[in-house]
């Protein structure tokens, strides 16, 4: 039977089956979320341990001081000194809870000039992950991420999921460069 309209032409089937088996390659390469590991992931140091969902802004800010509102507001940022430069420790929290951590080396100078103190350098557990740490050195439950943050300024972001978070090593050139942990979205 004929709906009275001419047969696809071969170059239109031909143009359906490359981008057919276009879109099916692309799905295979798809990289899928890691599982989620079965207990938290921290970012500590000797003075502070910082736990999505459990640290209180009280905890922190007994730690460690008021943080400066940067980048944003929500945000509280002290600036670390380190053996080897200045890095930045953020924090925000919702109804005081924390939900979000980072520790980085700051990519610019436009950040405020706060001065620089002794609270030591952070990592992140599980790993031990500093900044600096060659990130092929990334043991198997960190995956190159889905998405994430930090796509334009980072060529390097591995992830790692736990109950109610997600942890990223993001860096440049094979070193870490940003450790983060952060509330999983809903």
């Amino acid at each position: 039977m004929s709906d009275g309209k001419p047969p696809p032409d071969f170059a239109t089937l031909r143009a359906v089956e490359i981008l057919a088996s276009i879109a099916l390659g692309a799905r295979k390469d798809t990289i899928l979320p890691p599982p989620p590991i079965d207990r938290p992931v921290i970012l500590f140091n000797e003075t502070q341990s910082f736990q999505i969902g459990k640290t209180t802004r009280v905890e922190a800010e007994r730690a460690l001081g008021t943080g400066y509102a940067f980048p944003g507001k929500g945000w509280h940022t002290y600036a670390v000194r380190s053996g080897s430069g200045r890095r930045l420790l953020s924090l925000v929290y919702r109804k005081d809870v924390l939900t979000g951590a980072e520790f980085y080396v700051p990519k610019t100078d436009k950040f405020p000039p706060l001065a620089p103190r002794n609270f030591g350098d952070f990592r992140l557990i599980p790993g031990e992950i500093t900044i600096g740490k060659m990130m092929r050195a990334l043991d198997s439950r960190y995956t190159e991420a889905v998405g994430g943050p930090g796509q334009l300024m980072y060529e390097h972001i591995y992830e790692i999921r736990f109950p109610g978070g997600l942890g990223y090593v993001m860096g440049n050139g094979g070193l870490a460069e940003r450790l983060a942990i952060y509330t999983a979205p809903a």
